[in-house]
């Protein structure tokens, strides 16, 4: 006889196949099929003439993202619901498919974890940059404004956005009246430049190419914000980067980091024990850390009472020159 607690195990081992459900969303998006089916939507037939897809194929694929709950269908036709037509129709402010872009280029990198967890040595397959970046973009535009939020901007001036990738948070202070820096490396301050541009805030914003992690900084900034950025760097990188902001910062200048919460087992929250690993696969040095670890190095570098805010499943941790 069966014992009764072992389908309390399911749930846990089809861990191993949430890999199904990934791969349709990731293809899905590829293939821009949620721009197709905005508003009445479409028949499997006549998208997969637009798409130039296989009949078979376009119409098994669309009754899983029906299953999923991403696609509605009525008679023959499919439409968005409406959690698709609010993060994957491109053009509307909430947009996500260029992160999901980015997703589908780490999968391939992903798929090497045998041999990095052999070698311990980053494998990687591809990249596009482009996706990377605008999908950075996508996932501060959800998050901005809370960060901002609890940001003490009183009396700040300038600030150096470290490593700013787009933008995003660049942006978000410069409609606040501040003049901001981002430096950040010449590929991606291209695509943070047609971001700038079309928002009307490049007199507000200046844009400085360089190696962040080695180049010295110019001084006279009033804050420093680090934003996702220690993860994808060893502890002497980070150190490194928070050393020469203590030296560009005026005297009682505020540096803020901003970056995934993990707890001191560094085994919690899922999503951020998850997220090592993707550093593992494609970073010579980088992982998640703990608030403990980053606020000791703000210590060894000369910073002073540093303190850590929880926003959801992210850590702001604080302190001054």
């Amino acid at each position: 006889m069966e014992r009764p607690e072992r389908s309390k195990d399911l749930p846990w081992l089809r861990q191993a196949s949430s890999f199904f459900t990934a791969r349709i969303i990731l293809t899905a998006n590829n293939f821009r099929i949620f721009d197709h089916l905005v508003g009445p939507g479409k028949t499997a037939r006549l998208l997969s003439r637009s798409l130039r897809t296989d009949l078979r194929a376009t119409e098994l694929l669309l009754n899983s993202l029906v299953a999923i709950g991403l696609l509605e269908k009525k008679e023959e036709a499919y439409r968005n619901t409406p959690v698709a037509s609010r993060y994957l129709v491109a053009g509307n402010p909430e947009y996500q498919g260029d992160i999901l872009r980015h997703y589908s280029t780490l999968w391939e990198n992903w798929s090497g974890l045998d041999t990095v967890l052999k070698t311990g040595k980053p494998l990687r397959k591809a990249h596009d940059h482009a996706s990377f970046i605008l999908g950075m973009h996508n996932l501060a535009l959800l998050r901005v404004q809370t960060v901002l939020a609890h940001l003490d901007l009183r009396g700040i001036e300038r600030v150096l956005d470290l490593g700013g990738g787009p933008g995003t948070y660049a942006m978000a202070l410069a409609k606040k009246g501040i003049q901001v820096t981002i430096m950040d490396f010449p590929e991606t301050l291209k695509i943070a430049r047609r971001l700038i541009r079309r928002s009307g805030l490049s007199a507000r914003i200046r844009l400085v190419p360089g190696d962040f992690t080695s180049d010295d900084l110019k001084n006279g900034f009033d804050l420093i914000f680090i934003s996702q950025i220690f993860h994808a760097y060893d502890a002497a990188a980070c150190m490194s980067m928070l050393s020469k902001s203590h030296d560009a910062l005026n005297p009682g200048g505020t540096v803020v980091v901003q970056e995934f919460l993990l707890n001191e087992t560094r085994t919690a929250p899922l999503w951020s024990a998850l997220f090592a690993i993707n550093m593992l696969v494609n970073t010579p040095g980088g992982r998640s850390y703990t608030p403990r670890e980053m606020m000791a190095w703000m210590k060894k570098t000369g910073f002073r009472g540093a303190s850590a805010e929880v926003l959801d499943e992210v850590v702001l941790i604080t302190a001054k020159k």
